[in-house]
């Protein structure tokens, strides 16, 4: 029998330790789930870094290997000189992305042209190339003779762009239309990203970027991106000072690796034949294992212990590059990277608790105030999303993450938007953000009036002018006439070349929108007429702009596929302005309506009558009047 003292004791002792032995096992617990957090949340860092950069890396050469695969001095000749005017355009482009490797182009008749940077290769990659003393770039080019036999010349210039080598291999053995980069592009006749392979002359491995050239020769425009210098980028951003991180294709072929560097001179140097180095050469068992356990899921989180006793986190996760390119990510990240800090976190935190007890309703005050302003400041910016509003000069900061996180993803929305309105019309993207214009395929019969407009001679005018100055010169000759199209509400559907579609009436409803119409042919050749004065003080050729206007039904709607569509206008009415347009050349006119918005807007403008006309494509005969000016009372 226990006295109360001593069961009052052992009580009081046994509550004590199993208070004890609780607070123990949370904090364990904590610790464990705290440095599993802080691994986890380096390891999210990690791989958004290391995708993102893939990503943005061939995300920017696609669009500008799409730029130049349509580009004139690439695509309209498979005649390659050395003085030719793509290398330069190929020189521009390394030193836009300095992430490329090199620039190429293949054509069907064998023809090569390769521009590639060589100051970035090691000493044995430039053995390769047998490249001289301070070469930087080396200019490949191909010519088939007509005996069929595939030649080269590589051209080796210094930083100034002065040759300071020359090399005539004939018999290099190099044709573009056996490589699988070529024979793959032109087969699907579309823009790809390869999987990894070892490049041809300099044996390192790259992932090639694709497409088809768009002109009057066929062949195959690409970029290459060097894996190694990627691979060093991602291993310099892996998680703690043990952990590592594990980039393949679906293949297996390694894109990013620790010890990249010598697996691909093991590659190279392989018994049968050189060969990428895989993911499955790789005998750690902690790779292995992690492997396994993931079995091809495209998400995975787990822990494993080594051989060594160190206990790893690991998440694997697939990824797209493409529509037609699937890749995985192994992150392996040690916990006692993460341990020993978090230890000190809380040690210190609890200290900071205690000193900070007295002050801390001032402190929550203090707090909630920020994040008060923070959140009245996004709420700002998101009224100013739904009026396309442009947005301010940066963006709503905050020390909490997810409220700074939500002011940066609100100010890109915010830009987004803005720009978005840049390119399609406003009064679209407001009906779009709104959900009163559908994003599904079809549309509906609506009234409108289109106008079409067109400049003369710009064949002509284009033959003989430099392009730069040419686009330059187009571009201030829409945006005038955009300025008189928006000014009475109309919306521009599109540029096709030098002409331009716009249309009244859609989305939004304008019970006046033949005048519209009519008074913007008037405004907007007033305005070139203003321009025009512009150009000829500058030395340019004017731009004499031919409109053509018509009012009718049209289908009016969402027009395209399920992955990419346009809100337009389709139909008969669309057609004969077009036709109406180019009946200004017949006529020796500038301004050219049907009989439907003569009879409407008679009484605004005067017009001047011509007969009844078939105009090309149609079967019916049209009525036409020339529009001269507004009529005496509404000048």
């Amino acid at each position: 029998m226990f006295t109360f003292r001593t069961s009052l004791t052992f009580a009081v002792m046994a509550f004590i330790v199993a208070l004890a032995v609780l607070l123990i096992a949370i904090q364990v617990l904590a610790l464990r789930w705290a440095t599993h957090e802080a691994a986890s949340a380096y390891m999210d860092a990690t791989s958004a870094k290391a995708l993102g950069r893939l990503r943005t890396e061939i995300s920017t050469m696609a669009s500008l290997v799409h730029v130049l695969a349509t580009s004139s001095s690439v695509a309209d000749s498979n005649e390659r000189t050395e003085t030719g005017h793509a290398i330069p355009l190929f020189k521009a482009a390394l030193q836009e992305l300095p992430q490329m490797d090199s620039v190429y182009a293949g054509f069907e008749n064998g023809a090569w042209l390769q521009v590639r940077r060589i100051d970035g290769l090691n000493d044995e990659q430039r053995g390769r190339l047998r490249a001289t003393p301070h070469a930087n770039i080396a200019i490949n080019l191909v010519r088939p003779t007509p005996s069929g036999d595939l030649p080269m010349r590589r051209i080796f210039e210094d930083q100034q762009g002065n040759q300071v080598g020359q090399l005539d291999l004939w018999k290099y053995g190099y044709d573009a239309r056996k490589r699988s980069w070529y024979r793959e592009t032109v087969k699907a006749d579309r823009a790809l990203v390869s999987s990894p392979y070892l490049a041809f002359s300099i044996g390192a491995p790259v992932i090639t970027v694709s497409a088809p050239l768009r002109g009057k020769v066929s062949g195959v425009l690409a970029a290459d991106l060097k894996l190694d210098s990627f691979s060093e980028f991602v291993q310099a951003q892996r998680p703690g000072a043990h952990g590592s991180v594990l980039i393949f294709d679906s293949t297996g072929a390694l894109i990013a690796h620790p010890n990249f560097a010598q697996f691909t001179v093991d590659a190279m140097t392989h018994p049968s034949q050189p060969q990428l180095p895989s993911i499955k050469e790789i005998n750690s068992g902690v790779v292995q294992e992690a492997l396994r356990r993931s079995d091809g899921r495209d998400h995975y989180d787990g822990s494993i212990r080594d051989d060594h006793g160190r206990d790893f986190l690991f998440r694997m996760t697939k990824f797209n590059l493409g529509e037609q390119y699937n890749a995985n990510i192994l992150l392996l990240a040690a916990q006692e990277d993460f341990a020993q800090g978090v230890r000190k976190l809380q040690f210190t935190g609890l200290i900071l608790a205690i000193i900070a007890s007295a002050a801390f309703i001032p402190v929550i005050w203090i707090f909630g105030g920020g994040m008060s302003r923070s959140l009245r400041d996004i709420t700002a910016q998101a009224v100013k999303l739904q009026t396309l509003a442009a947005p301010g000069p940066s963006s709503v900061t905050s020390r909490i993450k997810e409220v700074h996180e939500l002011g940066s993803a609100m100010e890109l929305a915010q830009r987004a938007m803005w720009s978005f309105a840049h390119f399609v019309p406003k009064e679209i993207v407001q009906r779009i953000v709104d959900d009163s214009i559908s994003t599904e395929l079809g549309g509906a019969r609506e009234e409108i009036t289109v106008v079409f407009t067109d400049v003369r001679d710009f064949t002509t005018i284009a033959e003989s002018a430099d392009p730069d100055t040419l686009m330059h010169q187009t571009s201030r000759y829409f945006s005038v006439l955009t300025e008189a199209f928006l000014a009475e509400g109309g919306t521009v559907d599109k540029f096709i070349g030098d002409a331009v579609m716009v249309f009244w009436n859609a989305p939004n409803p304008q019970p006046d929108h033949v005048e519209r119409a009519c008074r913007t042919a008037l405004a907007g050749r007033a305005a070139c007429e203003e321009l025009n004065s512009q150009f000829e003080t500058e030395g340019l050729k004017p731009f004499f702009t031919r409109f053509g206007i018509h009012v009718g039904e049209a289908v009016v709607g969402n027009l395209g596929s399920t992955e990419r569509m346009n809100y337009t206008a389709l139909g008969n009415t669309v057609n004969l302005a077009a036709r109406l347009e180019g009946l200004n050349k017949q006529f020796g006119t500038t301004i050219l309506v049907s009989e439907g918005v003569y009879s409407r807007v008679q009484h605004c403008f005067q017009f001047r009558a011509f007969e009844s006309v078939v105009a090309k494509g149609m079967t019916k005969e049209t009525r036409i009047f020339e529009l001269v000016g507004a009529a005496i009372g509404n000048q």
